[in-house]
């Protein structure tokens, strides 16, 4: 295995769950506090009867799952347990709501199909900080299928994309008590589908029109250009507008987890995207939004380096452009490899770009399904971490780079579905 003279990052801190963890982030307005989403599929106790005949028609058995919310502080380098909220289903994501009047606001989606907001406030309640408002379902999406990540809308604070186990992707808005508006307009429906289970979605940087991403096991990339605008378009109940057919990329060499738009544009005015997948490889886009180019499809892969481990989740660390070139210094969480910061450099001209990994975190005995950053003002840090069957959460620092420290929770478990 080449490391390509990358620094290895050694664990500093450790901890056990309770329940295998599966996503991690850090609230925006309280930079000390971190939250752990966990996962667990509840095994069958009693055993199965096979001396049934092969060929009767028997219904599949639903898996039982069940999870929690751990909160997590970080105090002069060191992580203190706060608060464990039990959740009656497995947490497949959580994030917290980008918009500043609200970076408080987490939203977790969960195993049964059901999306919860919480608000995490330490000043009102110091050892129970996290408080639950609100869940709810999406009327339309039938018992049974899971809701398999979710991210705010970077274009409106009350509206949130959600990907389904049914290969959906559907933005849904919040009403004032933080839960989902029901919808029962003919034309409401997902603004983006595929043929299996739809993994991952993102919205373009804020803009109007703006793209919606998303990522499924059909190893396909599709996008489509909405708007709030009221005018034209196809209405899908929630005031978005979808202004072309999704379009799709193909390219990847099995499923698409995880997609990173950013605000680098090319001089033609692609936007620069980057991918990851089950395929070990991340990739770096550029991509035209569909409502600038009459609804064809555009784009140009710039370039692609192998991560010995499925790109599950993508996070930025900085961006940097200068003399018509662009850096980008992404926090790659890559399942059985463990963890990487990876570096993205190339040209704004639409040139190849250069990929090299700085730094990597591989104590894990498991899969590393989540990493995030501590936000820090005036440098980043990179809290690293991760999960055995158990739930073992590790914490290190490490250089990367230009005299740059890093920490990065990191989770995972050993069983996603």
């Amino acid at each position: 295995m080449s490391h390509e003279r990358s620094v290895a990052v050694a664990s500093k801190q450790s901890f056990v769950l309770d329940l295998p963890p599966s996503c991690i982030e850090f609230c925006p307005s309280h930079p000390k506090y971190f939250v752990v989403g966990t996962y667990n599929l509840v095994k069958d106790e009693e055993p199965s009867d096979e001396s049934g005949d092969a060929g009767s028609s028997v219904a599949k058995k639903v898996q039982n799952r069940n999870g929690s919310l751990v909160v997590f502080r970080l105090e002069n380098s060191s992580v203190h347990h706060v608060q464990t909220v039990s959740h009656p289903s497995a947490i497949l994501d959580l994030h917290f709501c980008p918009h500043p009047s609200r970076q408080d606001i987490m939203a977790v989606v969960s195993s049964t199909g059901t999306l919860s907001i919480f608000r995490l406030n330490p000043d009102a309640d110091t050892s129970d900080p996290l408080k639950h408002l609100a869940t709810s379902r999406i009327s339309e999406v039938p018992e049974g299928i899971l809701f398999l990540s979710g991210v705010w809308n970077t274009n409106d604070a009350s509206s949130i994309a959600i990907t389904t186990s049914a290969g959906e992707v559907r933005v849904v808005k919040l009403d004032n008590s933080w839960r989902i508006i029901d919808n029962h307009d003919d034309d409401s429906g997902p603004v983006i589908t595929h043929s299996l289970e739809a993994w991952t979605v993102a919205f373009s940087i804020t803009e109007d029109p703006f793209v919606v991403y998303s990522g499924g096991d059909d190893s396909e990339l599709r996008y489509a250009s909405c708007t709030h605008n009221s005018e034209d378009g196809k209405k899908n109940g929630v005031g978005l507008r979808i202004l072309n057919p999704p379009l799709n990329i193909r390219g990847h060499g099995a499923g698409v987890t995880a997609i990173l738009p950013t605000a680098a544009r090319l001089t033609d005015g692609a936007r620069v995207l980057v991918t990851g997948s089950y395929d070990d490889t991340i990739r770096i886009f550029a991509v035209h939004p569909p409502h600038e180019t009459y609804g064809l499809r555009k784009f140009k892969k710039l370039g692609e380096k192998n991560l010995e481990g499925g790109v599950w989740r993508l996070k930025l660390v900085e961006i940097r452009e200068s003399d018509g070139r662009c850096c980008l210094r992404v926090l790659a969480s890559c399942m059985h490899a463990g963890a990487r910061i990876v570096e993205l450099e190339g040209p704004l001209d639409g040139g190849e770009w250069d990929i090299r990994v700085l730094a990597r975190f591989e104590e894990h005995k498991s899969m590393n399904y989540g990493s995030d950053i501590v936000p820090r003002l005036g440098q980043r840090r990179l809290e690293w971490g991760h999960s055995l069957h158990k739930a073992n959460v590790n914490i290190g620092n490490g250089a990367y780079g230009r005299q740059e420290k890093g920490s990065v929770p990191c989770t995972n478990h050993y069983d996603l579905l």
